[in-house]
Order: C-alpha cells, then structure tokens, then sequence
C-alpha cells in the first residue's frame, strides 16, 4: 500500500486568498484622514496664533497713539510772537582785513652781482629814493660784446650786399641762373634781421647798465629788504618790499540783502581796539562771490602817524546806510537753530520755514527788512529738528 507524504507534490499549499486586501486599503484611509486632520488641527492652531498676534499689535498701537494723543494733549502750547513793525536807522556791519594803501616789490631789471643795500626792514623812504645797488662793471662789459655782435652783424649785411651785387651783374650778362640771383636776396635778407636783433640787444644791454639802481616808486615804509650786498640776483626777483601806510585799505564783504544799503562815498566807522575810525567806502563790487554770495567792497580809512593803525588787522566796521528804513522787529530767538537767516512761521498749524533780510539792533533784535509781514506767526526757540509740514499742536502769542 502506498504511503502519502506530506510535502509530495500532489499535494499543495492553499494560496493566498485577495479577500485580505480591502483591510488594508481601510487602514490606509484612516492614515490619510488622520493626517489631515492633524494639519488642519495644525493650521487652525497657527491661523489662531496669528490672528492673536495682530489683535495684540493693533491693541499697543491703539493704545501707543492714545498714549501719544494724551502727551500732545498735556504738551504746553508753543510760543510764537507777532513781527512788530517798525523804523529803524539802516546800517550794516562789516569785518575784514585793513591793508597798506599802496604796496610793491621792487627788483633789478637785469641780473648782477648786489653790491650794496641802501635801506633796510623799518626804514621810512620817500619817493625815488635809492634802495639798492648792483656792479656795473659786468653791466658795462655786456654791453661792450653787444655792440661786438652789432659790429659783426653790420659786416655780415656788408658781405651779402656786396654778393648780391655781383650776382647781379653776372645774371645781366646770362652767366648765372635767377635762382642763384635769388638766393643771394635772401642772404641779403637774413643778415638785415640779424643787425636788427643785435642792436636791440645793444639797446636793451646799454639800458640796463643804466639801471644798476632800484628806486622807492612811492613814499613808504620798507617791509623786507636783504640784509647786505654779496649775492647775485636774477631779473625781475623782487628784493625790496615798500608799504604805504599814510592810510589804509579795509578789504570787506556784503552780505547780498544789504547791497542795496551800501553806497560810494558813504562814511564807515572803523572800530580797532578800543579805537574808532571813521572811512567811506570807495568802491563796491556789483557782483557777488559765487562760494560766499557776498560782494567784495573797499573802504580807505586814514591812518594817524601819531598813533597809527597796524596793516593787515583784523577790524569791525559799521556802515551808515543814512535814513530811517521800514522793518519787522522779532526777537532772536526767532532764529531755527543750526541756520544763519531762517525763522519758522506757523500757518494752518503746520510749520513753514523762510528766510530772511535783517540787521542786529543795538539790543540783539532782529531788524527784518525782507521776508515777513506783521500778521505772520513767528514760533520762538524752535526746535532744531523742525521741518517744513510738522504739526504744531497749538501756540501762545506773546
């Protein structure tokens, strides 16, 4: 009888049934809702933390701008002044430098050897008074070869006349060609602006041996002169420095608003030290410094030998414009701090900054010519910060 094995091959495993599939696919959909469900748990979480986060930002500043509403509230209100209309005494100051009326240096035309010094630093000189000395034996020798080369050049002009004569005479027989005739003409030619350069050499040669002295060209007082002779100078080196100090110069500039008040002629007092000068203006310039926008004007101011005033001094000055002038009057503590010329002027209440034309009063008051009107608001002491549009909460007129 034959015996059944259990792994022969008659008989086989069961395979697998597909009824075990759709469990599966079961618990993958309870994954995927799972999944979601916790993203949108999650979304909902951060929309909610975001959406407290702009609540509590809108909430501070809310409450900053009350907090800010609340201080401009309390704020003081900001002091501002009416311009006083007024008549006032033009005048314009003015600084600047008082320099010598007339000033030179004064050198050798031609070079040499100096032998000598007349005069030295401090010295009071009068007009065409000898400074200073050079060797005229070199003078004279230079002059002596320039009258050599006049001699030589005069031969050479000789020597080519006499050539072009003879050349002359062969083109009339037809010996020679004209070109030949020509070339002896432009000898001829040459050695007539040869002569002429040497005899201005001669000329200028003789005059400068004539010049072996330099001369004050005005009275004055010499500022710098060498010390002694020995050294050997060159042309035009200027050697001995003369001031006039009889009267002075004071170099000055205007401001552009006061051009107007400035006439020539019109007297200036001059204040050095505790002294006082009167001047008058002598000339203005109608035109300003493009760095500055200022115009350069000059006044003489003279000096007493008694008790002279020192050139190149800084001083003050005080033009007399002459008549009384309309102004507005304010004080200066109108003035935007960090500006030389600008007031801020509160309209609608909002700030609006202008400049103005004015001159200090004896006081410290601004005396404006140009820039505002009596019914204008003018903020005292503002704030350096202050910007054309700012709000100004409220304002107490003084």
């Amino acid at each position: 009888m034959e015996s059944v094995s259990p792994q022969s091959p008659s008989v086989s495993a069961p395979a697998q049934s597909p009824v075990t599939q759709p469990p599966r696919s079961r618990a993958g959909v309870r994954v995927a809702l799972s999944i979601t469900l916790a993203l949108v748990t999650g979304l909902g979480i951060f929309t909610g933390v975001r959406v407290k986060q702009a609540i509590a930002k809108r909430e501070a500043f809310n409450a900053e701008r009350a907090e800010a509403q609340a201080s401009v509230a309390k704020k003081p209100p900001s002091i501002a002044t009416h311009p006083v209309p007024a008549r006032w005494q033009a005048h314009v100051e003015m600084t600047g430098t008082l320099k010598p009326w007339r000033e030179a240096d004064v050198g050798f035309e031609t070079s040499g050897r100096l032998i000598k010094v007349m005069v030295s630093v401090g010295d009071r000189v009068s007009e065409r008074q000898t400074l200073a000395l050079l060797d005229g034996a070199r003078a004279g020798e230079v002059v002596q070869m320039k009258d050599a080369a006049v001699r030589a050049s005069a031969a050479n002009l000789a020597i080519a006349e006499d050539n072009l004569r003879r050349n002359e005479a062969l083109l009339a027989s037809r010996s020679i060609p004209e070109a030949q005739v020509e070339q002896a003409r432009q000898q001829v030619a040459l050695a007539k602006a040869q002569l002429q350069a040497a005899q201005a050499d001669a000329q200028f040669a003789r005059t400068g041996a004539g010049q072996n002295a330099i001369f004050s060209p005005f009275a004055g007082v010499v500022t710098r002169a060498p010390t002694a002779g020995g050294g050997v100078v060159q042309p035009g080196a200027p050697l001995v420095h003369v001031e006039d100090l009889s009267r002075l110069r004071l170099s000055a500039t205007v401001g552009e608003d006061d051009v107007p008040l400035v006439r020539v002629g019109a007297p200036v007092t001059v204040r050095y030290r505790d002294r006082a000068v009167t001047g008058k203006v002598i000339a203005l310039v109608p035109s300003l410094d493009q760095g500055t926008r200022r115009a350069p004007a000059e006044i003489e101011v003279p000096n007493d030998p008694q008790a002279p005033l020192l050139a190149w001094s800084f001083v003050h000055a005080t033009l007399a414009a002459g008549g009384d002038v309309d102004v507005m009057k304010i004080p200066p503590t109108a003035r935007r701090p960090g500006s030389q010329d600008e007031v801020v002027l509160v309209e609608g209440g909002l700030a609006r900054i202008v400049r103005v034309g004015y001159a200090t009063a004896d006081d410290g008051s601004w005396m404006v010519r140009s820039g505002l009107r009596a019914t204008d608001v003018v903020l005292l002491s503002p704030d350096a910060e202050i910007k054309d549009g700012d709000a100004i909460a409220s304002t107490e007129i003084q």
